[in-house]
């Protein structure tokens, strides 16, 4: 069984950063602009509207981080695409394979970033979690611990069975965690972890480790309501070694 601290204490405890996501809006539809403003809504995040120069990008997202320096530019178009104009549809269904998992850099330099998410915009921590798990795909003889909550989970979304069989059929070393309600079979070698307890039942964890520091990373949220969620994602490397040790200490096989 599980003792009183859980892995959720790190989204209380992580140094969270904080950005400015300035939005040059050319001809893009404004309700476009206000999703996009409601999808990113967090107090580190400091949204506004830049002023449109033949200097300035077109139609574009820049983030910078405290200090003003520049992290990322994308298109509004194509963070559209990837959480504003999609349904978790395009994740059940498996439409997007893991290897065209392509998202936005403006999304990725949000990290360490703490959301709180309720509906459609729990649609940025799914597309975050699937971007790990092509980094995992990506990677050569890495870790990866996956959290479900319920391991049945992984069956009833064929999109993400699709993805975890990808990863049971290469080099990397799986870890699944979730209550035992149903206990899926992979292919593959698959270590599951299967505790009864609150923390796996409210914890959702992508955490790819074992591997190049630049393939390094972490989306980890803890359930706050029912389809509420609060979490952030890291690719610092050591942050993500820190989670990756805490589960390997609490459910050692």
């Amino acid at each position: 069984m599980c003792d009183s601290v859980l892995i959720s204490a790190f989204v209380d405890t992580v140094p969270l950063a904080r950005r400015t996501l300035t939005v040059f809006n050319d001809d893009e539809p404004e309700p476009l602009v206000r999703m996009l403003k409601r999808m990113v809504d967090s107090p580190a995040v400091e949204i506004r509207a830049g002023e449109i120069s033949p200097e300035t990008p077109e139609n574009a997202v820049v983030v910078e981080d405290e200090d003003g320096t520049e992290l990322a530019v994308s298109s509004i178009s194509e963070i559209s695409a990837c959480v504003l104009l999609v349904n978790s549809d395009l994740y059940v269904t498996g439409t997007r394979s893991i290897e065209e998992v392509d998202t936005p850099a403006a999304l990725r330099h949000l990290d360490e970033v703490r959301f709180s998410v309720t509906g459609k915009r729990k649609m940025l921590l799914i597309e975050l979690s699937r971007y790990i798990e092509s980094l995992g795909w990506q990677s050569d003889d890495n870790t990866l611990h996956a959290g479900f909550q319920y391991l049945s989970r992984i069956d009833d979304e064929r999109g993400t069975r699709r993805v975890y069989d990808r990863l049971a059929d290469s080099d990397t070393d799986l870890h699944l965690y979730g209550l035992p309600d149903r206990v899926p079979e992979l292919s593959g070698d698959t270590t599951l972890h299967t505790e009864s307890c609150d923390e796996l039942r409210e914890s959702w964890f992508v955490v790819n480790t074992d591997c190049d520091a630049d393939m390094k990373g972490v989306l980890l949220a803890d359930r706050t309501g029912p389809s509420q969620w609060r979490g952030y994602w890291s690719f610092d490397a050591d942050h993500v070694d820190e989670i990756s040790t805490y589960l390997q200490n609490r459910y050692s096989t």
